[in-house]
């Protein structure tokens, strides 16, 4: 290195990521980044930081010292990790209330008859499915994803409580809907932040310490609708619980508000140093971390891309099971030969076989690098629950109350599928306008497949449900071959680019590689962009 360059690194030590003052063109003819706005927030802090060069050799050495680095790691995890847990927990309790009150009394003190119930189940659906667009576009022009999240929050949780004053049909039919338009935010929200903070091969694990909650509110609404449905009270102990739930989400979401970092780079626990310690951990998943403009070409490009239409889909066969189980699966002990009481007790052991799922194939998904592998392992043992099901009970008349019980325990399994495809986001999409968009499309599609699920059991075959029960078996084995077909397109799409890079010399790769990390361009238009299968 020449003593003028030597000079110059000095003064700007970040110089090497400003696509800006690049000479080196990208294989689509493009500069890699024209000015600030265009470009990743993290380089924009980088660039105007008046301390550059300081906070710089202080970031390298916090990542050169393996101890300061674990530490860094510690302290990102407990920034992060408990407050989307406890998002993640209270989303899923809540949304799922409906299924604990069916067997409390609600159906009866609001009168409901017929498909009501399995509408009041879709209907959180429909709310969700029409914010989802408008919320995530919004979350990203404020660019203040913490603060969002808890508003949202607080007011589900406020939303939540208004179920204790439902007497009709129409009344939880608006607070349903409502629920499903506060709660749309949460997953896309949290895949973000996931994606910002940590490598793509941390990012499985760190999404199943959040998704596990799905599970474990099973246990813990379990047990809470079962001592509250031994409330003697003039109030209707579903009533009581709503309040208690609601209660709970509204203080959660203030500490969300209050402690949640909106990024790296605004993360007030954080010192300067150790954002940039941070942001070059994360320079080669080279999908950057977020930018307030919204990208009209990166939304174009999402709805070309072919990967994200595979996604989809395998979104839509994998929540198809869970709109009908979540809502459904107290129900469905009952028809086994089980009590009200005793099947709010013994959907809890389904949810720890469900955490226990998750926290593994997160866990192997990062060890193997391999994200499609995993994701088939966890939904066979819920084809065989629901094939049981099918078998055990023809025409609604158990044949085997404990071999019914033990294959609605397997069908705790396949969430881990979905939690993976979040984790699949988190790694295989750059450019923030495009993981939005990506997000959301996802989203809609979980709604599109709850919504399915719902309908799935139709009130007219209980307590058989036999169309609920094949439709789980149907579209878990088909998705099975779609993660094959993601499999492979991800892998084909890693070929192109190392044929791209093959064409380069190893001053333009190692130039440009460092220009694209925080340039905000999408992983189609980024030849470093490596795909986990």
């Amino acid at each position: 290195m020449s003593f003028e360059n030597e000079k110059h690194e000095k003064a700007d030590p970040f110089a090497a990521l400003d696509g800006r003052k690049a000479s080196v063109i990208n294989p689509h003819g493009e500069l890699t980044v024209k000015t600030l706005k265009d470009a990743d927030e993290a380089l924009t802090f980088l660039e105007n930081h008046p301390r550059a060069a300081e906070i710089a050799e202080e970031g390298n050495a916090i990542l050169e010292d393996p101890v300061q680095l674990k530490k860094l790691i510690r302290k990102i995890d407990l920034t992060i990790a408990p407050l989307l847990a406890a998002v993640y927990f209270l989303q899923f309790l809540d949304k799922t209330t409906l299924s604990y009150t069916a067997v409390m009394g609600i159906r009866t003190d609001t009168h409901l008859v017929g498909q009501d119930y399995s509408n009041l189940s879709m209907l959180f659906y429909v709310g969700f499915l029409a914010a989802e667009f408008p919320t995530q576009y919004l979350a990203q022009h404020i660019s203040r994803l913490g603060l969002y999240l808890g508003v949202n929050i607080m007011i589900w949780g406020l939303i939540l409580g208004f179920h204790a004053a439902c007497t009709t049909y129409a009344g939880l039919s608006i607070v349903r809907t409502l629920l499903g338009i506060f709660e749309s935010c949460v997953a896309p929200i949290l895949v973000l932040i996931i994606a910002m903070w940590y490598k793509k091969m941390e990012q499985g694990r760190r999404v199943s310490w959040f998704y596990v909650c799905n599970s474990l509110t099973q246990i813990f609404g379990g047990f809470l609708a079962y001592g509250v449905s031994f409330a003697n009270t003039k109030f209707a102990s579903w009533r009581i619980f709503y309040i208690a739930i609601g209660v709970m989400t509204m203080i959660i979401g203030l500490l969300v508000a209050l402690f949640l970092p909106d990024s790296p780079v605004k993360a007030r626990r954080f010192t300067d140093a150790e954002k940039v310690a941070v942001l070059m951990r994360v320079k080669d998943n080279q999908s950057g971390t977020q930018n307030a403009v919204i990208k009209k070409e990166q939304v174009l490009e999402t709805f070309k891309d072919g990967r994200v239409y595979l996604v989809c889909l395998a979104t839509i066969l994998s929540s198809i099971p869970n709109g009908g189980l979540s809502n459904f699966s107290s129900i469905l002990l009952t028809t086994f030969g089980y009590t009200s009481q005793q099947a709010l007790v013994l959907n809890t052991p389904s949810g720890l076989v469900g955490a226990v799922c998750v926290l593994l194939v997160g866990y192997l998904s990062d060890k193997w690098g391999d994200r499609s592998i995993v994701m088939l392992i966890c939904i066979l043992p819920t084809i065989l629950g629901a094939g049981m099901m099918i078998g055990l009970d023809p025409g609604g008349i158990p044949a085997n109350k404990a071999g019914l019980l033990a294959a609605s325990f397997l069908t705790g399994t396949f969430g881990a599928a979905f939690m993976l495809l979040l984790a699949w986001n988190a790694s295989n999409i750059a450019g923030h306008s495009k993981k939005v968009t990506t997000n959301a499309l996802t989203l809609i599609s979980f709604c599109v497949g709850n919504i399915l699920g719902t309908q799935t059991f139709q009130s007219y075959q209980a307590p058989g449900y036999i169309s609920g029960k094949i439709s789980i078996v149907a579209t878990l084995s088909a998705l099975c071959f779609v993660i094959v077909a993601l499999r492979l397109y991800n892998d084909y799409l890693n070929r192109q680019n190392q044929k791209t890079l093959a064409g380069m010399s190893e001053e333009e790769k190692q130039e440009l590689r460092g220009k694209m990390a925080f340039a905000d361009q999408t992983d189609r238009k980024n030849p470093f962009f490596v795909y986990t299968h």
